[in-house]
C-alpha cells in the first residue's frame, strides 16, 4: 500500500504509521504474519528515524547496497529494520535510514523496485513515499515513465491499492484533483485509488473544499475523512493519543484499502498486468 500525497506537511507518514498499525493489529490476528513499514525518504528528511523505539544498526542505506544480491539481502535484512511499539500488538517493522551515513544513498525507491526483496516476507507493506508522486503522474502522463503508482499498481504478484493524502484546504484537495486527472489519464484503476482528508487543522469544511471533495468522490474507489491530526499523534509519533477515533478512522482506512486492493477492482488490461495472489509470505528472519 503506497502512501502517496502531492505535498509534504499533510500528515501522510502519520497516516502511514497508523494504517500500518492497524494492519499489524489484524495480520497478527488472523494469520500472524509480519507488516512492515517502509520509508522512501532519505535521512534528514523522513521524521521515521527519530520515531522508531528501536534502531537498526545499518538500514535501509545499507540494505540499499545488498539488494542486488538476494542471499546477502536476505541475511541483512533483520539487521536493518528497526521497530515501532505499538499497544497491544506486535511491533510494526520499520525499514528506514540508521546507523552509518552511507554516502551514496539518496533514499529508496517509492516503487517496488526497491521493496520487491522484501515483500517475501512480509503480509503487508505500508510504502510511505514522499511528496512527489503528482510531479511523477504528469510526468508519465508526458513521457509514458511509470510514477511509482503505476509500478506498483502493474507489479505482479502484488496486490496493491494506494492511499492519496491531502489536507482540506481549498488548494490541497485542488492538488489532488489534479493529480487524480493526471492518473486518470495515464489509464490507472482509479478504483484503486483511495483518498484521505486528514483535517489535521480541525476547521470544518470551505464551501470549495466541499465542491472539490464532491468532485473526488466518483473518480476514487473511496474517500475517508480522518479526525484532527493532534488526536492521532502522541509524543510527536504515529501512535494514537485517542484510541476511540484512531481506531475508528483506522478501520475506515483498512475496509476501505482492503477492498479497492481486491482483483475484482482490476482496470488495467490483462496483458500489461497479470494478477496473481502472493504466495504463503514468510516471516523477517530473526535477529542474530
Amino acid at each position: 500500500m503506497p502512501v502517496l500525497s502531492a505535498a509534504g506537511g499533510v500528515g501522510r507518514s502519520t497516516l502511514a504509521g497508523i494504517l500500518a498499525a492497524a494492519l499489524n493489529r489484524e495480520n497478527a490476528d488472523r494469520w500472524g504474519r509480519v507488516v512492515a513499514l517502509c520509508d522512501a525518504n532519505p535521512r534528514c528528511v523522513s521524521p521515521w528515524p527519530g520515531w522508531v523505539d528501536h534502531s537498526a544498526e545499518r538500514g535501509t542505506g545499507w540494505l540499499a547496497t545488498c539488494v542486488a544480491d538476494s542471499e546477502l539481502f536476505a541475511r541483512e535484512v533483520s539487521r536493518s529494520t528497526s521497530a515501532l511499539d505499538v499497544a497491544g500488538g506486535d511491533p510494526i517493522w520499520v525499514l528506514t535510514d540508521t546507523g552509518p551515513l552511507q554516502p551514496a544513498f539518496w533514499g529508496a525507491d517509492s516503487g517496488p523496485r526497491f521493496w520487491s526483496p522484501l515483500l517475501r516476507y512480509v503480509r503487508a507493506a505500508v510504502i510511505d513515499t514522499d511528496p512527489l508522486e503528482a510531479f511523477r503522474l504528469v510526468r508519465q502522463r508526458a513521457t509514458g515513465q511509470l510514477s511509482s503508482t503505476a509500478a506498483w499498481m502493474t507489479a505482479a504478484p502484488v496486490r496493491t491499492a494506494a492511499l492519496w493524502v491531502t489536507d482540506p484546504s481549498p488548494a490541497g484537495l485542488a492538488r489532488t484533483l489534479d493529480a487524480v486527472t493526471a492518473a486518470e489519464q495515464c489509464g490507472l484503476p482509479m478504483r484503486r485509488f483511495v483518498v484521505a482528508i486528514n483535517d489535521h487543522r480541525g476547521h470544518g469544511w470551505a464551501p470549495r473544499s466541499r465542491s472539490r471533495r464532491t468532485l473526488l468522490a466518483d473518480r476514487v474507489g473511496a474517500i475517508v475523512e480522518i479526525g484532527h491530526d493532534a488526536a492521532l499523534r502522541k509524543d510527536d509519533r504515529p501512535v494514537s493519543a485517542n484510541r476511540q477515533i484512531a481506531d475508528r478512522d483506522a478501520a475506515d482506512l483498512v475496509a476501505a484499502l482492503t477492498a479497492a486492493s481486491r482483483p475484482a477492482a482490476m482496470a488495467v488490461p490483462a496483458e500489461r498486468n497479470s494478477w496473481h495472489v502472493a504466495a504463503p509470505a514468510r516471516a523477517i528472519p530473526a535477529r542474530s
